[in-house]
């Protein structure tokens, strides 16, 4: 793979299509005149362009939307469309890619979300079973629900992403063995299959599932994620004819790695101020009564702080970036393990500080009446109704 550093970013420098350059200057670094342009540099480099598929905007519009709305709601404080970029800014190697499954990766958080929306229910249908109840359309209801994987079907595309996920047809799954990166892959591939091939579809399958996070090895087999990751790339290619050679697969798999680091490497800076504050931000994500931004009692937030301490403390460094044939090169995983030691270890000093004055907080509120608002006890929390002075 190349290392070249050449981003699908929009730029004063760049020529995009009529349709972007004829939008007004202030809309044109909107996130979804962003995503248009990006999909279209990206889809230009594997031969999509205008001159080739006659309806190539319409459909670079609606990817973008959809991209856009998923990544828009409000559950979504991190994993926001900015997320997108940022992962895409991230990889070592200039690849079109890579940098499509970036933009997609993330399209569906079911756990955090609470749900599907009514574009992604429409989208994913035939991929997971609807029908028995266990999927809701909208947030809030059903969010931690083990779903499982649609039976019998004739979907060769979908098969294929099912394999290269390990799943079998039926097998229930969760947002812990890779629910939100399947689904987001299916939703991925089919929004693309009608202008690029099958192996470009596969690759961008590799890339996404590498985006699961934090898996050890095999007990079994002693294999890596990304090891067995091509153990499943290679049994696709063999059954259904793919057509990718052995150095096809490699670099799939290394391109997966490149993004899976992509993916988290905020652990792995330098910077413990930036660690900690990326971190800091998932918390509305994960604790749904922070998202109320004025009314959170003390003791879901002691909770919420808890569960981050617990996170800290149960994360191995090692664990973090995923690795394949010497991608990202062995200095460059060194480096990033161990400033992911360092800023884990502040990580759990500075929210274990937090989590002490928390508990105090939260025992003075049961001496006091019981759990109430944080604000009773710290003041109002900021609100767009504050007054300037």
């Amino acid at each position: 793979m190349t290392a070249k550093k050449t981003k699908f970013r929009l730029s004063k420098s760049h020529e995009s299509s009529d349709r972007a350059m004829s939008m007004p200057a202030e809309k044109r670094g909107t996130y979804i005149a962003r995503l248009v342009v990006t999909l279209e540099e990206c889809l230009a480099t594997l031969g999509v362009t205008t001159e080739t598929h006659d309806d190539l905007l319409a459909q670079l519009e609606r990817m973008a939307c959809l991209i856009h709305e998923s990544m828009s709601v409000s559950s979504r404080n991190y994993h926001s469309v900015q997320h997108v970029f940022d992962v895409a800014e991230g990889l070592e190697a200039d690849d079109p890619i890579a940098t499509i499954a970036a933009l997609f990766h993330d399209c569906v958080y079911y756990h955090v979300d609470g749900g599907l929306s009514e574009l992604q229910y429409d989208k994913l249908k035939g991929a997971v079973a609807f029908g028995d109840g266990t999927v809701t359309t909208h947030p809030g209801a059903n969010g931690n629900a083990h779903i499982p994987i649609v039976g019998a079907h004739n979907d060769k595309l979908l098969s294929m992403v099912e394999k290269i996920f390990g799943y079998a047809p039926g097998q229930q799954v969760n947002h812990q063995n890779g629910l939100n990166e399947f689904l987001s892959t299916v939703i991925a591939v089919r929004e693309l299959e009608p202008i690029l091939s099958t192996k470009h579809l596969i690759q961008i399958a590799v890339c996404i599932e590498a985006t699961i996070p934090f898996r050890s090895k095999d007990k079994e087999t002693g294999k890596t994620c990304m090891e067995k990751l091509y153990v499943k790339l290679e049994n696709v290619n063999n059954e259904f004819e793919v057509g990718f050679s052995e150095k096809d697969m490699v670099e799939s798999v290394q391109r997966a790695a490149d993004l899976g680091c992509s993916d988290v490497l905020n652990f792995g800076t330098k910077d413990v101020f930036w660690f900690l504050d990326n971190t800091w931000s998932l918390l509305p994500e994960s604790n749904e009564g922070l998202r109320r931004h004025y009314l959170y009692t003390v003791q879901q937030f002691q909770f919420a702080v808890f569960k981050m301490y617990g996170f800290f403390s149960f994360l191995q460094p090692e664990l973090i970036f995923p690795y394949f044939h010497n991608v990202p090169a062995s200095e460059i995983l060194q480096a990033r393990v161990s400033n992911a030691a360092h800023n884990l270890g502040v990580g759990r000093k500075y929210v274990g500080a937090k989590l002490l004055s928390l508990s105090v907080l939260s025992a003075i509120a049961e001496l006091t009446g019981g759990d109430a608002p944080i604000s009773l006890f710290m003041g109002d929390l900021p609100s767009r109704h504050s007054s300037i002075s």
